[in-house]
């Protein structure tokens, strides 16, 4: 039993040395991705009630602080942050909810791991990095990412990435009751020069507005 616990133990010890190099190739990575788009399927698992609700569209980021989620199944809704102010517009229910908050929701409030994608912070200067348990499911590298301050979002997060380039394939948020948000990118294409008028939001005529103020310093309107 004991050479064996040694086999494990030198075997795991490589790949724990590589750790802070794998964190700083991430940062690096999305510190020169000016904009990028995606294609994304959402999932929400709900241990207690054993469901799991499964969502797709297409989410654009530009620098500094910008993205667009449009969700096209199985319902349309668009949510955009320009960097003054945040939308949430729901077609379905003819309601457009808007924060005055810059960051919003949808997780660029600060301490996301969003946040992250646009380039705004690094991975130490918001989590406890280590190897995670959990299997890859897009062939690459599972960190655990525990928050340096408790959220209520979300206990720790899961994130998968290329070895060779840092790049994010799969982010899963999971809380404290294990329910897990799994967001998986396809498709992704960097440094595209995305346009100005993607993120803006106009609204629509005739749709109810409902304006939302900042409840707490970390932005979640």
């Amino acid at each position: 039993m004991f050479p064996l616990l040694a086999a494990v133990a030198i075997s795991a010890s490589p790949l724990q040395n590589q750790l802070p190099e794998i964190v700083a190739k991430i940062d690096a990575h999305y510190e020169s991705v000016n904009d990028f788009e995606a294609g994304f399927t959402q999932r929400y698992e709900r241990r207690l009630l054993r469901r799991t609700v499964e969502e797709k569209g297409r989410v654009s980021v530009k620098k500094p602080g910008r993205m667009r989620w449009e969700y096209r199944t199985p319902e349309e809704k668009v949510f955009v942050t320009d960097g003054a102010r945040t939308y949430f517009y729901l077609p379905a229910e003819n309601q457009v909810m808007v924060s005055q908050n810059p960051q919003g929701a949808m997780g660029m409030e600060e301490g996301s791991p969003f946040e992250l994608l646009s380039g705004r912070g690094r991975i130490t200067d918001r989590f406890i990095a280590s190897f995670s348990d959990e299997a890859p499911t897009e062939g690459g590298i599972v960190l655990r990412l525990d928050p340096l301050e408790p959220r209520e979002e979300y206990e720790h997060v899961e994130l998968e990435v290329r070895r060779e380039d840092g790049r994010v394939l799969r982010v899963v948020l999971i809380d404290s009751a294990s329910n897990r948000t799994e967001f998986l990118f396809d498709g992704v294409r960097e440094n595209v020069g995305l346009p100005e008028s993607l993120f803006r939001f106009a609204i629509p005529s005739g749709v109810e507005v409902v304006v939302q103020q900042p409840e707490s310093p970390n932005g979640a309107p």
